[in-house]
């Protein structure tokens, strides 16, 4: 087994997430599921992961009581539904799952949230662990116990804080990743690398290997990402003190531009769009250096390379902002940036946001000229 970096955090009190990354973290299943529940453990997947993916699983997880038939959700947003949700439920208690035993949500980001999500309403909750097979999922989601379905207001807007007991993020299934789905994840790695100080000083020297999916540079920035993600996370677990809003710099209008697309914009390149407009915006409302907010757009731009949106997103996703989960009673509110390693969440409005993303638009238009 080649060398892990491994880390260990406390979400919550007495709950303890240990968190391993590198090529052939799937090697530790066998070992580390009976350590948290000896009893029965099912995978839940789609099936074009498990198609490609799942030997490897089965070969980590060794002689482990792990069900080597996976519980299959659809690809893409369509596994957070409510049917499919009740699906899994069912066969899971169907299948046998006991307290003394547990899932194993093995895919992209919403494999981990409907998986998770499962994890959490069975049986009033059995652990779950994550292994993501994305480098969105790797760099962010698994990591943090948000699990959700969508509801037709919004993504994301029925769920649950379940935190993982086990994060194993294998390097080595995010070299099989098409493009269009590394510079997805990219938007993740991208945004984390805004949120922490030594993670933007390093990220110059990291960002040619990220763009051709070095092992090396995927691996140090999945490590900072989620190290970054656990410290947050640690301070506020269940997001009552606000100070897990920050990670969700370019959410706010990412999540709009990714329901208003019907989904045909990916999560990141939703994301990508939601980092261009919100640094625009912090400039004016958050007092980001007007030539800092140029370095890190380029930074989008070079990586995430969001695609042009069409006349119909466009036209509908400012009326999607009221379903964002950071609005509340005095209205909507948005992460901006300071600085790299500093935020700040403040009132904002839906024209402020539609003209941060016009700007947007334009710098996209141009930079392709340049």
């Amino acid at each position: 087994m080649k060398k892990l970096a491994t880390f260990r955090f406390h979400p919550s009190q007495g709950t303890v997430t240990d968190v391993a990354v590198g090529e052939d973290a799937l090697q530790l299943l066998g070992t580390r599921l009976p350590r948290i529940a000896a009893g029965r453990w099912f995978v839940v997947s789609s099936a074009a992961v498990f198609d490609r993916h799942g030997s490897r699983l089965l070969d980590g997880a060794g002689k482990c009581s792990l069900d080597p038939s996976p519980l299959l959700v659809p690809d893409g947003e369509k596994a957070k539904s409510w049917s499919v949700l009740g699906r899994l439920l069912e066969e899971l208690t169907a299948r046998g799952l006991k307290r003394d035993g547990g899932v194993v949500a093995f895919g992209g980001g919403t494999v981990g949230d409907v998986g998770g999500l499962a994890a959490a309403l069975v049986l009033r909750g059995v652990p779950v662990v994550q292994v993501p097979t994305t480098l969105l999922a790797a760099s962010d989601s698994a990591l943090g116990g948000k699990t959700a379905v969508d509801l037709p207001a919004g993504k994301n807007l029925a769920g649950a804080v379940h935190h993982p007991r086990l994060v194993l993020a294998d390097t080595a299934l995010l070299q099989t990743l098409p493009a269009r789905a590394l510079r997805s994840g990219l938007a993740e790695v991208v945004k984390s690398s805004f949120l922490d100080r030594a993670f933007h000083r390093a990220f110059d020297r990291l960002e040619s290997g990220l763009a051709q999916g070095d092992p090396d540079a995927l691996t140090e920035a999945v490590l900072r990402s989620l190290r970054m993600k656990a410290r947050v996370v640690a301070a506020d677990p269940l997001e009552t003190t606000g100070a897990r809003f920050a990670l969700n710099l370019g959410h706010t209008v990412g999540h709009a531009l990714e329901t208003a697309s019907r989904h045909t914009l990916t999560h990141g390149e939703a994301v990508g769009w939601g980092l261009l407009a919100i640094l625009n915006l912090s400039v004016v409302r958050a007092g980001l250096d007007g030539a800092m907010e140029r370095r890190l757009s380029d930074r989008v731009l070079r990586l995430v390379s969001p695609p042009r949106l069409t006349p119909r997103t466009l036209s509908g996703w400012v009326d999607r902002l009221s379903g964002d989960k950071k609005s509340d009673q005095r209205g909507l509110r948005a992460v901006l940036l300071h600085e790299p390693g500093r935020t700040v969440t403040l009132p904002v409005t839906g024209g402020e946001l539609e003209g941060a993303l016009e700007a947007a638009l334009a710098r996209r238009d141009i930079s392709q000229l340049e």
